[in-house]
């Protein structure tokens, strides 16, 4: 089982939306600091010899986009499949064209949103589903038309 990492992100309307994560697994518990990742007991940054990379062969993923987990209406899917989510190695790439988001209503009331959310579901080639990455969303407006 793996705990999905928690990150926050913005997306500027009208702008193209690229980030890349990479991952990785410890032997032992950890937390995030200010700092990055450190061991959960004493606080000492994870060393990078400790760090076991994720292996995404084979690998698909998908990310649906949602004013709130349980809204029934989708913003925006990623996956594999539709070119938003690149898997490569241990790095998972995420991308909203400029069209994409250019595309979001920004505003309080739906269909408009100011902020979102999105659970990244990776499947092995065994069949087995993992919930990896839970990403929320800031969305900024666009003023240049």
């Amino acid at each position: 089982m793996t705990t999905p990492a928690c990150l926050d992100f913005t997306i500027y309307q009208g702008a193209t939306f690229r980030t890349a994560l990479e991952r990785y697994s410890v032997a032992y518990p950890v937390r995030e600091e200010c700092d990055g990742v450190v061991k959960a007991c004493s606080g000492d940054p994870v060393p990078d010899a400790d760090k076991v990379p994720e292996d995404y062969t084979g690998c698909t993923a998908r990310m649906q986009l949602r004013r709130e987990i349980d809204d029934p209406e989708v913003l925006l899917e990623l996956s594999t499949a539709n070119g938003g989510i690149e898997l490569d190695d241990a790095w998972l790439r995420l991308l909203m064209t400029a069209e994409q988001t250019a595309a979001f209503v920004y505003g309080p009331i739906a269909p408009g949103w100011t902020s979102c959310i999105g659970q990244i579901e990776v499947t092995r080639p065994s069949g087995d589903v993992e919930r990896q990455y839970e990403l929320r969303f800031a969305l900024y407006p666009e003023g240049t038309r």
